[in-house]
């Protein structure tokens, strides 16, 4: 999201989701549901290559937020960033614990309100 200024607001609010973007069916979901719910102002979406960057302002702000974490698979490419960054105080989603299947599940509308309601339940 752009702030009035022009400038990314993406990881300075207090409610933060950050999503898997994989090139797999799961990370699809993962950020459909994350810019959902970014679009209906539940939490900004953040960029989580900004911590896998090591960019310490991104770091320092996801550290002090409510950050929602949507993963795909098992792989858990998210978590192991946040983990690695020492960002310890976020809930998380996995689509897999859901049971999603990463390369036999279908972007479908279904499938992503499946999600979306997961993630609306998680504070």
């Amino acid at each position: 999201m752009k702030n009035q200024k022009g400038n990314c607001d993406c990881e300075t609010a207090s409610k933060i989701v950050l999503s898997c973007s994989g090139a797999a069916d799961l990370g699809c979901i993962s950020d459909k549901v994350a810019r959902k719910l970014n679009a209906e102002g539940i939490r900004k979406m953040g960029c989580l290559a900004l911590a896998g960057a090591n960019i310490e302002s991104s770091i320092n702000s996801f550290k002090s937020s409510n950050v929602l974490l949507i993963d795909g698979c098992a792989v858990e490419c998210g978590k192991k960033i946040l983990d690695n960054n020492e960002i310890t105080n976020y809930s998380y989603l996995k689509l897999t614990d859901l049971g999603l299947v990463k390369g036999e599940t279908e972007v479908t509308d279904h499938n992503i309100n499946m999600v979306y309601n997961a993630a609306t339940s998680l504070h």
